[in-house]
């Protein structure tokens, strides 16, 4: 834990000291490999957002007590965003859990599975509600895989967010073609929202993509990597952010009502 820490803390010192620091500092998807509140590692993090004046954003495990009379206590793959002014951190809960991974589906049902799931988490889904808020970026927080799943992308774009950032644990992928192919979906996610999608992964890929889709800046996979550069915060909503999927509902009906009247056609001519 400790050697964790001091490699995101040691990459982060190295862009506070350019010339043009970063407002917003992104580490990868539980990068903190422990609850915060139990940890004094966690204290480094609020003093590095206060030196560098900036908000440190980060992925960690998280808990919160519902009932401590009756031990019922929630755990969330969660992101926090850690102001400069030494404020408590702001909270995404992971939406979109993985299934057999996070959680197991209707697990009352499927008891039986107990022994082959073992090391399954037992996380509780969060929601989509407000963006977390670094001054005049509003972060639309995608964690891991729900960078697949556009709908995640529209409702935080129609929650005001006008910047994408998505955490990612892509470790257990290793050298094969996934972590490119993760990568290459987070880029769909900024071409429909056309809005600015930063990616910190942390074994990569890491990296910068702009509102058109081009990917500006990336790393290497399980290579120490930090880079930092302007993005642009775009306010207004693409077609999809606020329709959805109307555009190839509707092509569906016309292509239908087009091949219908061409076959109607044809049987009157016979």
């Amino acid at each position: 834990q400790q050697r964790t820490v001091d490699k995101y803390l040691d990459l982060s010192r190295g862009l506070i000291t350019r010339p043009n620091p970063p407002a917003v500092v992104v580490w990868p998807e539980t990068a903190l490999p422990f609850y915060p509140t139990r940890n004094p590692l966690y204290h480094a993090l609020p003093r590095l957002a206060s030196a560098g004046n900036l908000y440190l954003l980060t992925g960690s495990p998280w808990f919160v007590v519902e009932d401590a009379e009756k031990r019922i206590v929630n755990f969330y793959n969660a992101a926090l965003l850690i102001p400069p002014d030494g404020a408590e951190p702001a909270l995404y809960f992971k939406s979109h859990l993985v299934p057999f991974g996070e959680y197991v589906p209707l697990k009352k049902l499927l008891f039986f599975l107990a022994p082959l799931v073992e090391a399954v988490g037992d996380f509780s889904p969060g929601k989509v509600e407000k963006p977390l808020q670094a001054e005049n970026g509003r972060l639309g927080v995608l964690i891991c895989f729900e960078s697949i799943f556009p709908e995640i992308t529209r409702k935080w774009v129609q929650s005001g967010a006008n910047v994408l950032v998505n955490l990612t644990n892509d470790a257990w992928y290793g050298r094969s073609s996934a972590p490119v192919h993760s990568m290459a979906m987070s880029v769909l996610r900024a071409v429909e929202s056309r809005r600015s999608l930063v990616r910190a992964a942390n074994t990569g890929i890491s990296g910068f993509v702009d509102p058109l889709g081009r990917v500006l800046i990336s790393s290497p996979i399980f290579v120490d990597w930090a880079e930092s550069m302007p993005v642009k915060l775009v306010e207004e909503m693409s077609f999809y952010s606020r329709y959805g999927y109307l555009f190839g509902a509707v092509n569906g009906v016309l292509t239908s009502l087009i091949l219908g009247a061409c076959l109607f056609r044809r049987r009157e001519e016979q």
